[in-house]
């Protein structure tokens, strides 16, 4: 259930687990509207008090300064830690998870919003991809009822219908249930968006690849130029290239292709 839209900032709430996914759409132009996205991400957080919070920072490229990252520990992290309404999991860590991509580096101005100062109290976790956020976000929901018996999932091919397609019996704890779903649902979708468009992206030289991969991760034409030692002109011409041979024509559309590099 979508609960914010804002100009860079997207919130869904999953009532069934509990949980609240901060969605960087856009990297803000500058720390006062990222501070403003983070201010209704404190409202909302006070309001539901979730046990889980995930952000997405695959958008966001934004430097935070210094001054901001203590503003973020006083005003948005220390509020909701003291709350207490996030939950522990055994071995130490809160519900509290970053998905960053691959190239963690990118975004370790943001990670350090709570590595630097330990006085707000959360120990997050950090994940490339969304899969194995949801699979240890899962795992920890059930660690915690220790009055139920462990059971672990159950899938079994039951034939088919009248129509010719498979049926599967599929079992799983009910705290587990929507995010195993949802696990299932990204790969299937992901693997079929593969075998339709693997000709397409096979038709894409070893350098358009390389720089496909850059602009998924968010980088401008300067920076791409930089790692691969060209003219931004040559990037600009890979950019165009890949848009055509991939048929796209938005930036949102080369992001689906960030599964051939999973």
């Amino acid at each position: 259930m979508e609960v914010y839209n804002g100009s860079h900032l997207i919130i869904t709430y999953e009532k069934g687990c509990s949980r609240l996914i901060s969605t960087w759409k856009s990297s803000p132009p500058n720390d006062l509207e990222y501070r403003k996205e983070l201010i209704e991400h404190l409202h909302i957080a006070q309001k539901i008090k979730p046990s889980q919070i995930i952000w997405r920072l695959d958008s966001l490229t934004l430097k935070v300064a210094d001054v901001t990252k203590k503003w973020v520990n006083e005003n948005i992290s220390a509020p909701i830690f003291r709350a207490g309404f996030v939950g522990e999991n055994q071995d130490g860590f809160h519900q509290v998870a970053f998905i960053v991509g691959q190239d963690v580096l990118a975004y370790i101005e943001i990670m350090d919003i709570f590595k630097e100062n330990l006085s707000i109290g959360f120990k997050p976790k950090y994940f490339a991809t969304e899969i194995e956020c949801i699979n240890w976000l899962s795992q920890d929901a059930n660690t915690k009822d220790s009055n139920s018996k462990e059971q672990k999932l159950s899938i079994t091919f039951k034939g088919t219908d009248d129509d010719g397609k498979v049926v599967f019996e599929f079992k799983e704890q009910p705290s587990k249930f929507n995010s195993t779903i949802n696990s299932f649902k990204t790969i299937i979708e992901q693997n079929h968006f593969i075998k339709s468009n693997v000709q397409q992206y096979s038709s894409l030289t070893p350098r358009e690849i390389e720089t496909l991969k850059f602009i998924i991760k968010g980088y401008t034409n300067l920076q791409i130029s930089t790692k691969m030692y060209v003219s931004q002109n040559t990037i600009r011409t890979h950019r165009n290239r890949i848009w055509r041979k991939l048929k796209i024509k938005h930036f949102r559309d080369c992001l689906k292709y960030k599964c051939f590099f999973n």
